[in-house]
C-alpha cells in the first residue's frame, strides 16, 4: 500500500512558519502556542531553513545564551532538505533517515505546500514503524560512542554500521573509509 502512497497523503498541511530575523525566543513561544516542534524560517515569502527544539536547545540553552538576544538565522538548520508533495512516501522515509532529519519541508513550485514527520509517516503508514524504530534505537546507541564516531547509515554505501567515521563531511563506514583513503 505504501508504494503508491506518495507525501501529500501523509504531510502535514498547517505551516508554521517564522522570518528569520526573530529572536528565538520568539519562536520558541510560536512553537509552544501553535504546539509544534519546528517552524520553516522564511525571508520574505522564500523558505530558506528549519529551526527545532533540538536546535534551541543546542544553539541557546547548553551554551547558556539568552533566548532574547539570539535571532533563528543564526541556530536554524539551513540550507533547507525538501521534499516534493509528489514523491513516493518510502522514497520520502528513507532519505529523511539517510539525512537524519525527523521533519521535512514539502515545498511545490517554490512555495511552502505542508511539512512531513515521522508521526505523520507512522500515522498513514505503519508498515514503515519499523524502519523508524530501528533508527530510534541506532540514535539511543549514539551517546555511548567514542568521539568522532556515529552509529548509522554509511552515507556512500547506505549500509548499517556501528562504527561511522566522518570522512569530507560524509559519515562513512570502515570499508568506505580505507576505499575513500586509498584512492
Amino acid at each position: 500500500m505504501t508504494e503508491q502512497m506518495r507525501v501529500k497523503d501523509a504531510m502535514t498541511r498547517r505551516i508554521a512558519t517564522i522570518g528569520e530575523n526573530s529572536t528565538v525566543q520568539n519562536a520558541a513561544g510560536l512553537m509552544k502556542k501553535w504546539r509544534v516542534g519546528s517552524l520553516i524560517v522564511i525571508r520574505g515569502k522564500n523558505p530558506v531553513g528549519i529551526i527545532t527544539e533540538s536546535d534551541i536547545i543546542k544553539g541557546v540553552v547548553s551554551r547558556d545564551l539568552s533566548a532574547a538576544n539570539v535571532e533563528v538565522k543564526e541556530i536554524m538548520a539551513s540550507p533547507l532538505k525538501f521534499l516534493s508533495p509528489e514523491e513516493n512516501l518510502n522514497d520520502a522515509s528513507r532519505k529523511m533517515i539517510t539525512s537524519r532529519i525527523r521533519r521535512m519541508p514539502v515545498i511545490s513550485k517554490g512555495e511552502i505546500v505542508g511539512i512531513l514527520t515521522h508521526t505523520d509517516i507512522v500515522r498513514v503508514a505503519p508498515s514503515l514503524i519499523d524502519i523508524l524504530s530501528e533508527r530510534a534505537k541506532m540514535r539511543e546507541s549514539e551517546p555511548q560512542l567514542e568521539i568522532g564516531h556515529s552509529v548509522g547509515l554509511c552515507e556512500s554505501c547506505n549500509n548499517y554500521s556501528e562504527r561511522l567515521t566522518s570522512v569530507d563531511d560524509e559519515w562513512v563506514c570502515e570499508d568506505c573509509n580505507q576505499e575513500k583513503t586509498t584512492e
